[in-house]
């Protein structure tokens, strides 16, 4: 029980500084990624994942413990990426091709338990197509969907942790999630891929 995040956030609250750099070491692969799938540029992604980690630093002693620690925190990289847009004067809109990539690397290691370690080439090219078709079925999801599919599924979030991330229902959030599923499924079918 005292390798929680709770547990370290309160150690770190009543000083212990290594309490902190053990949540940093955590989580900081999942933060970067995040920001990446957002932003799209590894320079920047890194930057603002620091910045989560600084803005987490100064805002710890309002953290209550309640086991929803994740949630918070992704909740500030969340508000870090929409402050980097805000402060971008000519910013489009947020692309998800990063989420693509990410969801693209969590199949293959997915596909690469259940596959035997020598590759064939017809396995690494049924690979690459099915790299392709996951891309394309992403790229046709609305922009929540795909990010409360990627909370869901990639960062085994629960549905209320979600919610409060996307500021939202947790009957929303169930909704986004199932129908992103099945328009993947859908897209999938299309493909033949099962």
């Amino acid at each position: 029980m005292q390798n929680t995040d709770d547990y370290l956030m309160q150690q770190f609250i009543a000083g212990d500084r290594d309490g902190f750099s053990q949540i940093v070491n955590r989580h900081k692969q999942d933060i970067f990624n995040f920001i990446l799938s957002k932003v799209k540029d590894h320079e920047h992604a890194s930057d603002l994942a620091q910045d989560v980690f600084v803005k987490l630093f100064n805002s710890a002693g309002r953290y209550t413990a309640h086991g929803k620690f994740k949630a918070w925190l992704f909740r500030i990289a969340q508000n870090v990426c929409i402050d980097f847009y805000r402060k971008q004067k000519n910013a489009s809109i947020i692309s998800l091709n990063g989420e693509m990539d990410s969801v693209v690397n969590e199949t293959t290691t997915l596909l690469e338990r259940l596959e035997d370690e020598s590759m064939n080439p017809m396995k690494e090219t049924e690979y690459s197509e099915l790299q392709t078709v996951l891309k394309l079925a992403l790229d046709e999801l609305p922009e929540k969907h795909q990010t409360a599919l990627l909370l869901c599924q990639y960062h085994g979030m629960s549905y209320k942790e979600i919610a409060d991330i996307q500021k939202c229902p947790v009957g929303t959030v169930k909704s986004r999630v199932h129908n992103a599923l099945m328009k993947m499924k859908e897209v999938l079918k299309e493909y033949e891929i099962r």
